[in-house]
């Protein structure tokens, strides 16, 4: 069964992110149920109530007061607005979860002298997150998009390397034709014969 961390925790719109992995003591997705009373019949039989689920995530994590570009700023900032996250509890597992939440600013202080600043944190998600597991990678066609993966990021320039150990499997194996791409989030990739190399094929 797979640790907590090391994973990555994520806020904003891909490309503008910020990362506030160093910064989470924990965090978790909690899901409330809401169910109402069932409906009973004259003749004896009920109707079951109808179940709702709400998802939020809560931790905790220390405050970067000091980072005018960090996630206490963007927290104050963006204070009640619906944002992008992904969260990857455990990067070795493959399993992310990505959606829309919305933000709430975070504490300012801390609780005694001389101790880090830290805040409690609860974002309600809207609707359910996004699951996606290491088994849902796989055989990678022409023309399949895939979710957006924490792993896959702007500015690392090794994306393509890291496919194949992400699961991506090439379909076909022989080399794909010019224009012929796949897409994971909003990345291009395709097959040169060989390794998975970026962009649409020449």
């Amino acid at each position: 069964m797979p640790n907590l961390g090391p994973g990555t925790l994520k806020f904003g719109p891909t490309g503008t992110q910020i990362d506030a992995s160093c910064l989470v003591n924990n965090a978790r997705i909690e899901m409330s149920k809401d169910q109402d009373d069932p409906k009973y019949k004259l003749c004896g039989t009920a109707t079951p109530g109808k179940i709702t689920y709400t998802y939020a995530l809560t931790g905790n994590l220390d405050t970067d007061t000091a980072d005018a570009a960090g996630l206490f700023a963007y927290s104050q900032a963006h204070a009640g607005e619906q944002v992008d996250f992904e969260f990857v509890p455990n990067t070795a597992a493959g399993t992310s979860a990505t959606g829309v939440l919305t933000i709430d600013p975070l504490d300012f202080g801390g609780d005694e002298y001389g101790a880090p600043m830290d805040s409690d944190f609860e974002f309600s998600i809207i609707g359910k997150p996004n699951y996606v597991f290491a088994a849902d990678r796989g055989s990678a066609s022409p023309g399949d998009i895939f979710p957006p993966d924490p792993a896959i990021t702007a500015s690392d320039a090794t994306n393509a390397a890291k496919l194949a150990g992400l699961g991506f499997v090439a379909d076909p194996v022989t080399a794909w034709t010019s224009g012929q791409k796949m897409t994971v989030g909003t990345f291009d990739f395709n097959w040169s014969g060989t390794a998975w190399a970026a962009g649409a094929h020449a």
